[in-house]
């Protein structure tokens, strides 16, 4: 390091400056555990307050279209990574087991439900997200557009999903 900065810099005077925060070393001065049990005695001397939890708050439009947003998406990855690996994995093909499905003869009520909790995530993230893209352009903010988008994304998603699952 050194004599990469010696060739980079012919003024010996900052390099003279910068070797005592290139050569310096950090040392702990306490574990980890210590510093917490600093932190937490400190505020307790200083009266501060606790930070608010989650409990607290009431649920709001907003943040519980973000969870659900955040939650259909991790059930659509791992979704189609368990689908796509079970596939790699059986021995059959899918027409093979989907003609398995098909053989048990679900009652047509079951079989809808089924296909409205496959549907439903997927409509909801796919217009969820168009929802985020027009506020990525700056559109849609103000707290009357936010709670009359929240729910058109959750009634258009309930609907396209029904309509798909009646197919």
């Amino acid at each position: 390091m050194a004599l990469l900065l010696r060739g980079v810099c012919s003024n010996h005077r900052l390099l003279a400056r910068l070797q005592p925060t290139i050569t310096s070393r950090v040392t702990m001065a306490m574990t980890a555990k210590e510093e917490q049990d600093q932190f937490w005695k400190t505020n307790k001397q200083l009266n501060r307050p606790m930070s608010p939890h989650l409990t607290i708050y009431s649920p709001q439009v907003t943040s519980m279209l973000s969870i659900t947003h955040r939650g259909t998406g991790v059930g659509l990855t791992v979704g189609i990574y368990a689908v796509g690996l079970s596939m790699a994995v059986l021995p059959q093909d899918f027409a093979y087991y989907l003609e398995l499905v098909k053989s048990l003869s679900y009652g047509p009520a079951l079989l809808f439900l089924t296909k409205l909790a496959i549907a439903w995530p997927m409509m909801f993230h796919t217009l969820n997200g168009v929802r985020h893209l027009f506020w990525d352009m700056g559109y849609g903010y103000d707290i009357k557009t936010l709670y009359k988008t929240g729910y058109l994304v959750l009634g258009l998603s309930i609907a396209g999903a029904a309509g798909l699952a009646a197919l």
